[in-house]
């Protein structure tokens, strides 16, 4: 038996949420799915938190969310006698009136009472599941009170609102003490307060934010970093960090490091530096900074990077697929002139006007489209005034010298 629960628990906590370590976090969740089919309860419920999704771990680490998988180790969590499965079920609305006549406990409170118990011995886990049994007020309903049980309207205000404070011991324990994770909603409660309980308190979430960092807890690292690449005096410090925390870990820290290289601004420029930094950023399925980067600079090819579009058109496709636009401008000159894909006028207008922002590639790219006739009726006079909103940019005056308005103010080409 372990400190707190079974030793493949106990193991499995240390392994997901006390460190940053994939091959570590596989080999649990194998562990606990063995342990859960042994009847292990509390194994059950840290399976299900696995299968979840990245809001309840590390997000690298090697896990597929499945819905149903989590239906059934939470309600096979409940069954095999786990007060942390009862108390989870409660949080993710899975603990309905059978769930709650099958598990082996008077009520909530005698469940909820186990998992304190833990908590006080120290373990991390529990500390910041009772934690956020304050920090949700399901507390509330695990003690069995409601407005009808306060003279006042105001005092269960009052009763509610000691509530919500009385997760902060409890998540500050278990954050100092190891769990990353647990800073997670300490630092929402200061930052976004609750409404009509609790104001937010800007300083303490930055606190929260900075000490995360000095933990050594790489989510909390590049946070802290980006903090510090937007204070004045401090820019280069947050880049140094963002590498710090991307070297243990967290890809998508690399895009601070390949933007500061990149722009040249708070260290010397190196875009074969800042390529390398997207490069490894990209292992991050997400990596929306890292592939718009790197996207740019493989389209313009320079400075010591060579020009590669097709790849270009590959990452700002990334982008778009998870929701960002920003290389549009690019992506749509891609598709317009064909630069590495299938020339295609109409889909890079569609990409033109998805982008809802204004830049020189973007005018360029409708003014071609419009005084061509490329995809939609002819119409000079509205190319060149596309032509006219990229200002300086070259391509755009280049395009300008082929039209000339007449003595009757008529744009016609030369």
């Amino acid at each position: 038996m372990g400190k707190y629960f079974s030793d493949v628990v106990d193991k499995a906590l240390e392994d997901i949420y006390y460190c940053y370590d994939n091959d570590r976090a596989k080999a649990a969740l194998a562990a606990l799915q063995s342990a859960a089919a042994a009847g292990d309860g509390d194994a059950s419920y840290i399976a299900s938190r696995c299968l979840s999704g990245p809001q309840y771990s590390w997000k690298y680490h090697p896990y597929p969310e499945d819905d149903d998988g989590v239906e059934y180790y939470v309600r096979q969590s409940i069954r095999q006698g786990s007060a942390m499965g009862v108390l989870g079920a409660m949080r993710c609305g899975m603990l309905t009136p059978e769930m709650e006549e099958v598990m082996p406990f008077a009520n909530l409170k005698e469940a909820w009472d186990v998992v304190r118990e833990k908590a006080e011995a120290g373990c991390l886990f529990a500390q910041n599941m009772i934690g956020n049994t304050y920090f949700w007020l399901d507390i509330v309903r695990i003690e069995g009170k409601g407005p009808e049980s306060f003279p006042s309207k105001d005092g269960f205000g009052s009763y509610l609102r000691d509530c919500t404070l009385g997760c902060i011991p409890w998540f500050e324990r278990a954050f100092r003490g190891g769990m990353g994770f647990a800073g997670r909603n300490l630092y929402n409660l200061y930052n976004d307060g609750e409404e009509g309980l609790v104001e937010p308190r800007k300083e303490k979430a930055a606190e929260v934010e900075r000490l995360g960092a000095e933990l050594g807890y790489p989510d909390w690292m590049e946070r802290y970093a980006k903090t510090l690449t937007k204070t004045p005096g401090r820019e280069k410090e947050g880049v140094d960090l963002a590498v710090a925390a991307a070297k243990k870990g967290q890809l998508s820290a690399w895009y601070y490091p390949a933007q500061a290289y990149q722009l040249g601004k708070v260290v010397q420029k190196d875009l074969p530096y800042a390529m390398e930094c997207c490069e490894k950023g990209l292992a991050d399925p997400g990596a929306i900074g890292c592939a718009n980067i790197a996207g740019e600079m493989l389209f313009e090819g320079k400075d010591g990077v060579p020009q590669d579009r097709a790849r270009a058109v590959q990452l700002f496709e990334l982008a778009r697929k998870n929701g960002n636009t920003w290389g549009n401008d690019m992506l749509g000159l891609c598709y317009l002139f064909g630069f590495g894909c299938q020339r295609d006028p109409v889909r890079a207008r569609t990409l033109f006007e998805e982008a809802k922002y204004s830049s020189d590639r973007k005018n360029y790219g409708l003014g071609i489209i419009y005084a061509d006739g490329l995809g939609v009726p002819e119409d000079i006079a509205k190319g060149v005034a596309f032509f006219q909103k990229a200002g300086n940019y070259p391509p755009a005056q280049e395009a300008l010298l082929r039209f000339k308005k007449t003595m009757f103010g008529k744009w016609v080409r030369r």
